[in-house]
This record gives structure tokens, sequence and C-alpha cells, in this order.
């Protein structure tokens, strides 16, 4: 380091950026407006060009973070009306209409049928008032309504009995089963008969004549009759009538099966758990009067019961049939005397009309006997309801009036539990009151609707009122299941489908209509709103999926398909109204449309954080579509389009440049300067902030499908922006050096306002480094996607970067010595001047040197990697690696330079104190004659540890020691005064005491940046000055020993090999040696070959006197002699375990006409060799020793250089001689 010259360092002289901007100016004749504008370019020094990008970039954060405060207020709004009405709402019924519906309800109630259930209200007038509330007529129409209703013929009532299974039947055959069949009709209770109630259970009784003292009394011989029918095909209905008595009904019955009346199942062979599920139906002339009977029999014998059911042609009445039944009974006795093919009895069931609820009975009935001691047993499971058929003349199957009738009324009655209730429509459940559920229930049980249409009405009825009225999607949803769980491919007629495809195309379009304005009616981040999304698509998706609407809608798109057209086109819809209310009037600069071009982006931004944080799972769960990837894969193009368009009125062509093209077409500062001053500010503030809304946006294309990704065109939107971005890394530049020379002009006030304190550096430093940190914030906020481009952009902030650091140590330099500072002896008045001016330049050299880091170009260039070849990629490293290093490298040695000025200042005193330390009396002790030189250090030293930050305090110390060494190392090298070994020995004492010294806690020098290559050779030679002649021959040989071992592992070894055993023996005293031979020797004759031998002597002389050298015979022309020769000496083991002790092989060329040649020697430490350690192997079974030649000449010895200095010194004299020869050879 003392090399370093202390001359003043010089630089081109330079201009100032305003100089730059104003011959621009003069050069394109600007106008006074745009000068005016510079010359506040020029004082404004309160912003920096990247703060106001960072503004910007809080201000694109803070509008992220109002997305985030948007959920929370919209989650506590109120959500909107979502039912619109799109023209599809359901025609009414005219005024004749609603009184027919009216007296038919009223009818309804009057002839109201069955035993009234919990659920359902009992008292008429309630009914009628309720019916008269919900219709809304006033008393008088309604009086004049019921009169009507009054005068219509009573229906007539109508029981539907299913048998459906009976278990655990007696067993009457050989086989352990039965073959069961059912009987079953309905019986009059006629008092002429006689017939009264029994206490049994099992019904009423009569006897044979009408007598209540019978003992087998009439309805007691006929609880169970015979079969009387020919079976019918299984679940098919067969009717008999109680009520036609005239003549012409007695002729028809005569043209007919008896089952006319009594009705029949189908037999069940050979089992005792039937299953008949067969359905009757009988009209009811008296509910109050009639019972409903069934026996179950055994059937043995076809044709006597079809022969006696024949009978029943001729019965006329309920009296005529009643005699028959006595008949039957008879004829069942009969039989059984005369034939064992006897149908037996199993057992019988009995339920009276009026006791039928109106809500139907299913239930397991228990078999009874004929009498109290008849054993029977099994259970058999009946459904019986009651219903009503009007004598209109027409089917009684077609009740299609009914159903209408039914539909309206739900309706009628919908509307005004709606009325009724409190709350908003979408928060009542759609329970009916118990008034309005009795009416409907009586006229469903009367109208004969069955348990599917009841359930088609109730959907028809409530998804139509939905279209005017909102309801709830989750009590639509559970009215859907209902029908879905109800429905039945031929449960329903034509009309009846028509009718239910008709409610589904009118529901599904209006559940279309509100998805197409989704973003308005089920606004993002509403709970209440999203639950309604959610069951709109649940209940949606569930029409979709039943058979039923696949059944009635046969030609319906899929759900999928149908969804995805209208959530594209109600995209399309919102996109075009946006781009319409965001950039409707003509802008008034580029600068408004870039702005309003960044409102769009910050619109399409919050919605696809709606789409992917809400809609999209919701959509996903529900109908199985990806909202987000359907919606913005139309608008992505559309997007676009509007970007690049208002980009190239700002920028023009220049859009569709490469990186690497732009960067070819290198402007003059000038132009990049005035761009700024002059332009536009705001415009590439504008431009900056639309980057930025485009890079959010585009991180959302992850929710697009992976096949549909990679053709999306906002993936290149940063291709669009290169020219821009080129722009903004120019004039960041330009500023950053007007800012150097500001900051530095600004230094000058603050640091004589500051002069008194204690400060390590200036407010320069600071504003500079704070610009890195904003160039770092601003290249992490721009997140360049495209990875090659962004290293060209990378190397050219760093480029650019080293050279503002370049300057900034230049005018500190240049500041510093602006003040005479080279021209001075005295550093006094310098000394805080000189700190803060390397600490300043130290600062800015750390933050240039992160700067590369802190913009990741490592992790940069491996990703680099995976897509471009990796010389290219390794070809940027080393240009940003290079770039960096020689910058800092530079600016480390401006700071040496300028720090050396302290150093030479020093370097005469210091130069006393070690001429104090050598020259001083043998007597002197060595620490005080070092304490002097400690002192003066400390007093030099204490300003600057003072003002100096730690990592140039350390450089200051580096260089004072670096004197030192140089100095030490002089007086060890000087031949011209020969010093004593006590002043060598007083100086390494000294050179350890300045090791300790610096490396103190005061001072924090390493030890391993004290022990220099320099140091250590000190070190070195001061050791051995300070030793004997005798140890100092004895380190050369080590020395020697430590060359031959490194030539041995490298493996370059240029002279050759020599090959050898040694071995001790102890009880002899003899050190056996056995040369083997050599390889590869080096030619030293005409011929190419030599003429090899090797000698042996022990070393040194002076530790075996009495041992004379031997050697091998010579080996004529070979470079690979064999010898396999052994050589005895004889020595002691006191002798062979001497420190420094040596074998030492020279192999020689022999030359009968010249002097013999040098080959090389090679060393063996004696102490090492096997024996001496008790080792008592025999020298054949020794591995052989393997010795690199060397030769004296290739490595300096420092020692034969001490050595030679002692020239009284004999034995120094003379082995210098024999060292000097050997090398000469």
């Amino acid at each position: 380091m003392s090399n370093i010259s202390p001359t003043r360092s010089t630089r081109p002289t330079t201009t100032s950026i305003f100089d730059v901007v104003r011959q621009a100016q003069q050069q394109q004749n600007l106008s006074p407006m745009m000068s005016s504008y510079l010359n506040r370019y020029e004082n404004d020094n309160d912003k920096l060009f990247l703060e106001n990008f960072e503004e910007v970039a809080q201000k694109h954060e803070k509008r992220r973070q109002k997305i985030k405060k948007d959920e929370e207020m919209e989650n506590e709004k109120m959500p909107p009306e979502y039912r619109i009405t799109f023209g599809e709402k359901p025609e009414g019924i005219t005024s004749k209409e609603y009184e027919l519906l009216y007296i038919e309800t009223l009818y309804t109630i009057k002839h109201k049928i069955g035993t009234t259930t919990s659920t359902h209200s009992e008292g008429e007038n309630d009914l009628y008032s309720y019916a008269q509330e919900a219709f809304g007529l006033l008393a008088g129409d309604h009086q004049r309504l019921l009169n009507k209703a009054s005068e219509e013929k009573p229906p007539i009532l109508i029981l539907n009995i299913e048998i459906v299974e009976a278990k655990d039947l007696e067993a009457k055959d050989a086989n352990g089963f039965s073959d069961p069949y059912c009987m079953l009709g309905i019986v009059p209770e006629v008092k002429t008969f006689g017939l009264r109630q029994q206490t049994s259970a099992t019904g009423v009784s009569s006897d044979e004549e009408g007598s209540s003292d019978s003992k087998l009394g009439f309805m007691k011989r006929l609880k169970s009759f015979r079969k009387s029918t020919i079976r019918r095909s299984q679940g098919r209905e067969k009717t008999v009538s109680t009520t036609s008595t005239s003549p012409q009904n007695n002729c028809s019955l005569r043209d007919k099966l008896p089952a006319k009346y009594i009705q029949t199942t189908d037999v069940k062979k050979a089992t005792l758990n039937p299953i008949w599920m067969e359905k009757f139906r009988f009209n009811i002339e008296s509910s109050k009067t009639e019972t409903f009977h069934l026996d179950i029999w055994d059937h043995d014998d076809e044709f006597s019961v079809f022969e006696a059911a024949r009978k029943l042609n001729q019965v006329q009445g309920f009296k005529g049939l009643n005699r028959y039944f006595k008949q039957i009974a008879q004829s069942a006795r009969t039989n059984s005397n005369e034939s064992s093919n006897v149908d037996d009895f199993l057992g019988s069931v009995n339920l009276k009309i009026d006791e039928i609820p109106s809500t139907g009975i299913d239930k397991w009935f228990s078999l009874e006997g004929r009498s109290e001691n008849s054993k029977v047993h099994g259970q058999i499971h009946v459904r019986a309801s009651l219903a009503t058929r009007e004598d209109r003349g027409v089917s009684e199957e077609d009740n299609w009036t009914d159903i209408k009738q039914h539909v309206e009324l739900l309706q009628i009655f919908i509307d005004h539990e709606l009325k009724r209730f409190k709350g908003e429509t979408t928060k009542w459940s759609g329970t009916l009151s118990r008034d309005a559920e009795t009416i409907l229930h009586q006229h469903a049980i009367q109208g004969d609707i069955t348990d599917i249409q009841r359930k088609m009405c109730r959907w028809i009825a409530y998804s139509k009122k939905h279209l005017e009225r909102t309801l709830t999607h989750k009590l639509l949803l559970s009215i859907t299941e209902q029908l879905e769980q109800a429905w039945q491919p031929t449960s329903l007629s034509r009309d009846e489908s028509d009718m239910l495809r008709e409610g589904f195309t009118l529901f599904i379009n209006h559940c279309f209509k509100q998805l197409a304005k989704l973003r308005e009616l089920f606004p993002a981040a509403n709970r209440t709103a999203m639950e309604r999304l959610e069951q709109l698509l649940t209940i949606v998706a569930k029409l979709h999926s039943m058979e039923v609407f696949r059944y009635c809608c046969p030609f319906q798109n899929s759900l999928q398909h149908e969804l995805s057209l209208i959530i594209t086109a109600g995209t399309m819809e919102w996109f075009d109204r946006m781009v319409t209310n965001i950039t409707k009037p003509r802008l008034r600069s580029d600068e408004d449309i870039l702005r309003n071009t960044s409102e769009l982006v910050y619109v399409l931004i919050a919605d696809a954080h709606s789409a992917v944080k809400y809609y999209n799972p919701i959509f996903e769960s529900t109908v199985k579509l990806a909202f987000y990837h359907i919606s913005f894969k139309k608008i992505d193009a559309k997007l676009m389009n509007i970007i690049i368009k208002a980009l190239e009125e700002e920028l023009g062509e220049q859009i569709y440049q490469s990186p690497l093209k732009l960067f070819e077409n290198i402007e003059p500062d000038s132009a990049d300067i005035t761009a700024f001053a002059f332009a536009a500010e705001q415009t590439s503030l504008s431009l900056f902030e639309l980057y930025l809304t485009l890079n959010e946006l585009s991180k959302y294309k992850i929710y697009v499908n992976e096949s549909h990704r990679s053709n999306l065109k906002i993936n290149q939107y940063y291709m669009y922006f290169g020219v821009a971005l080129k722009k903004w890394l120019s004039i960041a530049r330009n500023k950053l050096l007007h800012r150097i020379e500001y900051f530095l002009d600004k230094d000058q006030v603050e640091t004589s306002l500051s002069a008194t304190t204690n400060n390590k550096f200036t407010s320069s430093s600071l504003d500079i480094s704070n610009c890195f940190t904003q160039m770092t914030q601003f290249w992490r906020r721009l997140a360049w996607p495209d990875i090659l481009g962004s290293i060209v952009y990378l190397i050219k902030m760093t480029e650019d970067s080293a050279n503002a650091t370049r300057l900034y140590a230049i005018l500190m330099e240049e500041k510093l010595n602006a003040k005479k500072f080279y021209d001075t002896n005295d550093l006094s008045f310098y000394t805080q001047e000189l700190s803060l001016t390397v600490n300043n330049i130290e600062r800015i050299r750390e933050s240039f040197k992160a700067l590369p880091i802190e913009l990741s170009y490592d992790k940069l260039l491996v990703a680099a990697e995976k897509f471009h070849p990796i010389a290219v990629v390794d070809e940027y490293r080393k240009k940003i690696e290079t770039t960096v290093a020689i910058c800092s490298q530079d600016i480390t040695d401006r700071i040496y330079r300028i720090l050396s000025k302290v150093i030479t200042n020093m370097e005469m005193e210091l130069k006393q104190y070690l001429f104090h330390i050598v020259e001083a009396p043998e007597a002197s002790n060595a620490q005080d004659t070092i304490q002097p030189l400690f002192t003066f250090l400390d007093n030099q030293l204490l300003p600057y540890t003072e003002y100096l930050i730690r990592q140039n305090v350390t450089r200051l110390l580096e260089l004072i020691w670096a004197v030192l060494i140089d100095q030490v190392l002089c007086e060890v090298e000087d031949v011209t005064s020969p010093k004593s070994i006590a002043s060598y020995t007083r100086l390494l004492r000294a050179l350890d005491g300045l090791v300790d010294y610096f490396n103190n806690e005061t001072h924090y020098l390493s030890k391993d940046m004290l022990k220099t290559e320099k140091y250590r050779l000190v070190k070195k030679l001061l050791k051995y000055q300070s030793i004997d002649t005798q140890s100092l021959i004895k380190l050369y040989y080590q020395e020697k020993v430590q060359e031959q071992d490194r030539a041995n592992s490298s493996n370059q070894s240029d002279l050759g090999k020599l090959y050898c055993r040694a071995y001790y023996h102890a009880k002899e005293e003899t050190l056996y040696i056995e040369i083997i031979s050599c390889k590869k020797l080096r030619p030293c004759d005409s011929n190419g070959l030599s003429d090899p031998y090797v000698e042996l002597q022990l070393c040194p002389n002076f530790l075996y006197p009495h041992i004379e050298k031997q050697q091998t015979t010579v080996i004529k022309k070979t470079l690979n002699p064999q010898f396999n020769e052994k050589f005895e000496f004889r020595l002691t083991e006191k002798e062979c375990n001497l420190s420094g002790g040596i074998v030492h092989f020279i192999v020689m060329d022999h030359d009968l006409m010249w002097s013999n040649d040098f080959e090389g020697e090679a060393f063996l430490e004696i102490w090492k060799i096997t024996g001496i350690n008790n080792d008592n192997r025999a020298i054949d079974e020794l591995k052989q020793i393997e010795l690199a030649l060397t030769h004296p000449k290739v490595v300096r010895s420092r020692i034969i250089e001490i050595l030679e200095q002692r020239t009284t010194d004999k034995v120094a004299v003379d082995f210098v001689r024999r060292r000097r020869e050997t090398e000469n050879q």
C-alpha cells in the first residue's frame, strides 16, 4: 500500500447537468414557457423523480387495499333488489274466472270430506273467512257467491283402497304355505235388517233372519265372503257402486261379472307374505253408515266360488246384497261337507268410512277371526283415502280443470300470505297458514289430485309467483326437490307436462337473465347476495339434473353451455359499459387518456378479485364452471387493443421494439433530460401507473385454464412498455447525477453548521444511498416479467449506478482537494473533513455493491438458465459482476489513496521509532524499546478512530501496518549495516508486540489481515537472523524436505524421482539404506541419455563428522537406472534421534572428459526411518520410498543469504560454499 501515490486524483472536467440542459435549450430554441419549466425543474430540489414513482406505487397499493375495504363495506350493506322484471310475468285470470274459482273454493269448504287432522282447521266459518280475506271480497259478494256454491249438486264420495301386502299369514296347505287372495267390498248398515254396532273391534254383524239374538248373526256370518270374480291383472283399479238401484242399472249389472260389487285381488301362490300392490275404487253413498270390509282366503277351488258369485247378478239393492252374503256363507258350509276343496279363511279387516281422516290411512291392520274364539294371525298393509266426483258427465280420471284451479288457488293464497308477512319477501319461509293448507288439501282430495300433481302445482305456483315477488331460492329448491322425489315418467299427462314445461321455461329464463346482470344484482363480498347467487345456481343446476326437467324440456342445451354464453354476454356488456363510462368524453391530454385507461384496468382488477374470491368458488361448486376463465377470456383482446392504442398515441411505433433494439439507439443525455424537463413527468408517471395496473391484472391469469392461458394477449403487456422503461431509467440516471451535485453543494452548509458534532457522514451520502434504495424499490415494483429483458435493463441500471458512484467519489475527493488537502503536511485541520470524505465514499460504495443483490440479479440469472443458453446467461452474469467488482475496486483504491496521505505524513516518524528499537543497547528491555512507537500510534490514530467508520479505520490500520512491515523488511534485508543477533531478536519481539497492538479490542484488525505474505516473510527472516548458524543449517534442510514434499504431492517433478528403502538395526547400531532405482532423469549427455550414479551423505556435517560419503556404481546410458545397492552407516540410536539429521542423496551424471553433471538431490529425515522406533522388520519387507528430485536453484533460499552475511563464521562459510557449488553444477 505504501506504493500508492499520494498525488491528487484528476478527472476530466465535468459539466453540470443544468449546463447540458441549457445547451439543449439553446440548440432547440425552446419556447419561453419551456424555459420557465426548466428553471422550475432546476430549483425543485424537494422531490426526486423516483420518489414520484414510489408515490404512484403507493397509490396503486392503496387502490389494492381499497378493494379489501370495499369488501368489508359491501358486506355491511343491504343487498340490492335482485329481482328484475324482464317481461315474463304470467298472465292473470279474468274477473269471471276469479269468481268461478272463489265459488269452487266455497264449494270445497262446504263439502269437506274425511275427519280433520291436527294440521288442518276444522271450522267451516274460519275457512270461509280466510277464503274471503285471501280473495279480497266484500261480505255481500261473498254471500252471493256462497249461495251459488250451495246450489251446486253435492259431489259423489269415493273410497280409494290399495291392498299393499300381508305378512305372517296362517299356513293352510300341506306344503306349509297358503295361496292367499283378498275379497273386499262396502257393507252398508241398513236399519231394516237390524244392523247394530257390536262391541267387538271386528265391526258390525247381523243374524240370518234379522233377529238380534240369533247365534250366528247376519254380519257375523258375512265377516268372511267368498272370492266372487275372475282374477284381474295386477295393479288395475276396479270400481263398485252401492248407489245405483234403478232397473236400468240392474240390467247392466246382469251383463257383467259380479266383481262390480265385490272386488278380489289376485291369488299369490305358496306364500305367507304376499305382495299385491292392487288398487280399488268404491263409490260411497253415506260415509256415516257404511263400512269397508276385507277377507283373506286361502284359495282351493275356483270353480265353486265362481258359480256362487254368478248369483250376484240377481241381487237388487243393498238388501239383496246382504241376502247374497248369507248365501255365500251357507255355500261355504255346504261345500265343506261335500268336498275338501274349499277356500280356507285366513282373517278379515273392517274399517268404518266415517273414521277415515282426510289425509287418508296408511297402516298395518291385524287380522281378525269369525268370532271371538277364532284363532287367526297375521297383518295386512292397507292404504285408504277419500275423494269426490262431481256428476258432470265427464270421465272420473279427467281432473285437468281441478289442477289448473289448484295452481290458481295456490297463487292467490301465496299472495295473501306475502301481504300478511311483515318482512322482506326473500325472508318468507313459504309456509301457508292452517286455513290455506286445509282448503288446498280439501280441494286436492276432492278433485282427486294425486301427490305428484300437487307437487307439480306447488312448483308452478311458487315459481310463477317468484317472477312477480321475489322469493328465496332456498324455498324454491326445497319445492323442486319434493317434485323430483315424487315424479315418475308416467305420472303426468301430456297437458300436465306442458304446463310444467312452461313453468320450467319461465323460471329458467328468469334466472338466466338475472345471471346476465350478475355484477349488479349479486355484488361480490355481500354475504347475502352471495348466498342468493349460490341458491340460484344450485336450483338451476338441480333443475337441469332432474329427470322431470329433461323429460319436459328435452331440447334444452346443457347448463354449462347456456351459462357460458350468459357469462360471456353479460361480461361483454358490462365491459363495454365500463369503457364508455370511464373514457366517454374526448380527453384533454395524453395524461388523461393514460390515467383513465389505468382506471379501467383498476376496475378490471377489482372485478378479477371478486371473480376469483367469490364468484369462482360458487360457480365451481354448484355448476362446475370457472367463472373468471370464461369472463376474462373474452375481454382480454378488447382490453389489450385499448391499451395498445393509448400507448401508441403516447410513445409511437417504438412500443413494438425489443429491449436490445432499444438500447442500440443510444440517445444523448441532453435528449433524455430535455424530454423530462419539458414533457412529460406526469405522462411518465401515468405510464408507470398503467404498467403497474396491468402487472397486477396479469397475475390473475393463473385462474384461466392452462390450455387457454398461453393465448392471452395480456401475457405480452410488458412488451409495449420497453421504450417507456428505457426513458424511465435514462431520466432517473440523469436526475441521480443531478442529485449528486446538488447534495454535495448542500453538504458544505451542513458540514459548517455541524462541525462541532461528531458526525461520521454528511447528508449527501445518505441521500444518494436513498436514491439507490429508490432504484431498488422501483425495480421491485416494476417486476418485469421478461427474464432476458430484465437482465438487459438490470445491466443498464448497474452501469448507470456505477458511473454515479464514481462521480460521487470523484466530486468528494475534489472537494477535499479544493482545500489544499494534498499540499499540506499538517493534517490535524483536515482530520474530520478527510474522515467524512472517505466515510461518505464508503457508504456509497456499499450501497452500490449491494444494489445488484437487492435487485435479485442472481435469482434472475438462475431463472434465465431454464429458458436460455447457459453461455448467454454466464455472459450476462460476468458483465454484471465485473461492473460491480471494477467499480467497487476503483472506489476502494480511491479511499486508500486518500488515507495514504495520512500515512505519508507518518512514515518518517515510524522509521525513526523502528531505528531506536533496532539500535537500542543490548541490555534494553524489548517492551521499553517498543512502547514509544505504541504511544505515537495511539496519538496519531485517536482522532481518526473518533471520526472514521470501522471499515475505514481498518483500512487506515492496514496502511500503517503495511508501512511498518515494509520498514521492518528493509531493516532485515539491509546488508550494508550488519546487526547483532540480539538486535534481530528485539525486532522480532517488537513485531509480535505490533501484532498484539493492531489486534486488540481498540483497533480490531484481525490476525488474518495482519499476517500477510510479507509479514510471514519478515517473521521468517527475523527468526532466521535471531538463531545461531548450526540451527539455521538445520532449518535449511527442513525447508528442502518441505520443498521435496510439495513436489511429491503435486506430482510435478521435472528432475525425476529416486526410489529407496531405509532401515535402522538397533542391536547392530547400523543404518541400512538401499538405493533401488531412479526414474525419468534429465538427459545430460549428447545422446539424450545419462550415466547416472547416486551419492549418499548424512547431514549436517557437524552432526555426523565421522561418517564418510558413499556412492553407487555408474549405470551407463539410461534415464531410468536400476541400482539395487545397499549401504551401511554406523550410528548409535542417539545419533539417529538427533534433531535435524538428514540423509542427503545426490544424483550425478558421470562424465569422463568433463566434470560430472548435477541431476538432482533428495532428502530423507533420519528420525522417520523404520527401526528407530523399535520396528524390527526385515529390510526386504519394507516399502520403497519415493523421493522427488529437486535443484537448489529452484527456490530462493533466504537462509543461504543470511549465512552469507556471517563471513566470520567458518561453519557458515563452508556450508554456503558447498551449497553454491551444488547450485552451479
